[in-house]
């Protein structure tokens, strides 16, 4: 009975691990608390082709990005506060390369000297990608508004950042956030808490993995053969 129970409990853990780490992380580097909600169901297969086609590019205008998160029922307050998610993280030059070359009036403005500076820094890794830049360049590793600050700026890394201040239907509230923090706060765990309800699987669809890592008959699998190895061992 103890250990069936102990299981079940380390079943509930591994599988809401991933959750409770990102709403922590989130908290310890001055961000909202979320309100998070457990019991997920992991599914059995990799996500699908056509599902990783849906995932926005960062190559993506405003009326596509629109469109892509309309698809998920995600709304434009969604999208603009998400996007403030990359107040954290780094893109390799080859994501943001059309941002200073010739076609660059093709593209939402970009401030020059930022141009400049991006043009040198990837210089010689335009292909490779072994170049990364900060997403928010002023405070990478603090939760906060100023990711908008930095488009009011001009210095949006990605085509589909920038983009959220140059058009008319992501424009207002993407200065608003950056005028007011709070509010950026709240719409941002109401657009996370919206998007943690998505596809959720019920019933027998899925599993409660053992792992969070792998579905639970590789898990199983992996503890076989290492039991097995300590067994010759001995």
């Amino acid at each position: 009975m103890a250990s069936s129970r102990a299981a079940a409990i380390i079943m509930v853990v591994a599988l809401a691990f991933a959750v409770l780490a990102s709403r922590d992380t989130l908290l310890m580097t001055g961000g909202p608390y979320i309100d998070v909600l457990l019991g997920r169901r992991d599914g059995l297969t990799p996500a699908s082709a056509d599902l990783v086609f849906t995932i926005p590019a960062p190559s993506f205008d405003v009326p596509t990005l629109i469109s892509s998160f309309g698809n998920r029922s995600l709304g434009v307050a969604d999208l603009v506060a998400l996007s403030g998610a990359h107040t954290f993280g780094v893109a390799h030059c080859p994501s943001f390369s059309d941002r200073f070359t010739p076609i660059i009036d093709a593209h939402p403005a970009i401030g020059p000297m930022f141009a400049k500076m991006l043009k040198a820094k990837c210089a010689k890794d335009v292909l490779e990608g072994t170049v990364t830049q900060p997403l928010d360049g002023a405070t990478p590793k603090v939760f906060d508004n100023v990711y908008y600050s930095d488009l009011i700026n001009r210095r949006g890394l990605l085509k589909s950042d920038q983009g959220l201040i140059d058009h008319p239907d992501t424009k207002g509230m993407a200065t608003r956030f950056a005028r007011n923090q709070l509010v950026f706060f709240a719409q941002f765990a109401k657009s996370m808490l919206k998007m943690s309800t998505m596809d959720v699987l019920t019933g027998s669809q899925g599993e409660i993995r053992l792992n969070c890592a792998v579905p639970n008959a590789r898990a199983e699998g992996i503890e076989t053969a290492g039991n097995e190895g300590h067994a010759s061992n001995m």
